[in-house]
């Protein structure tokens, strides 16, 4: 079962402890909340804004007291620090830099645009920093089955040996590969 815990802006607002915390990352109206919602089986338990930029807090969804799902707000809107050339929140870049207790980062793209200009900054500064990340390429139901192939090549290609899911919540289409990979990632610490 998955369930909102609190929102909050710094780290010092995010719950205390040691719960493991897989956080989802991504442009401005990539989907995240309707990821989220398709992982929990819930339609209304994390909430998009239909404005994009609007989300400017973090998130923490508790499953099964295991660990806390991260919902960090939407780079490409916001104005704030730099890093490798790479502008985004204060609040994504404290949270990333900072947090003990990260034990996988999925960068969620859009399938229909591919790895864009933001999407690739994101990666690498992951890269930089030595945070184990995987890919989501979301809303996959909009391509031809020719076009996820080519798309899930793609980045394979340039991300060898990365994880990299097809997911859209409208055809009910990764989940599965997504709770397995976060499985692995909790699974390397014991």
């Amino acid at each position: 079962m998955i369930t909102f815990v609190k929102s909050g802006t710094t780290l010092e607002h995010l719950p205390k402890g040691n719960h493991p915390q897989i956080a989802f990352i991504g442009r401005s109206n990539v989907g995240k909340s309707s990821l989220i919602n398709h992982l929990a089986g819930q339609k209304q338990l994390a909430h998009s804004s239909s404005e994009p930029g609007r989300t400017r807090t973090i998130n923490i969804f508790d499953v099964d007291k295991r660990y806390f799902l991260v919902d960090l707000p939407g780079y490409g809107y916001a104005k704030g620090r730099k890093a490798t050339g790479y502008i985004f929140d204060d609040m994504i870049g404290g949270y990333l830099e900072g947090s003990k207790n990260l034990k996988l980062v999925f960068v969620i793209i859009d399938a229909r645009l591919g790895p864009t200009e933001l999407d690739q900054q994101m990666l690498t500064f992951l890269q930089q920093q030595r945070l184990p990340f995987a890919i989501i390429a979301n809303k996959v139901d909009k391509l031809t089955n020719s076009e996820k192939i080519a798309l899930k090549r793609q980045l394979e290609t340039g991300y060898d040996g990365l994880p990299v899911i097809m997911h859209s919540s409208t055809k009910t289409m990764g989940k599965g590969d997504v709770l397995d990979t976060i499985d692995k990632y909790l699974l390397r610490d014991h």
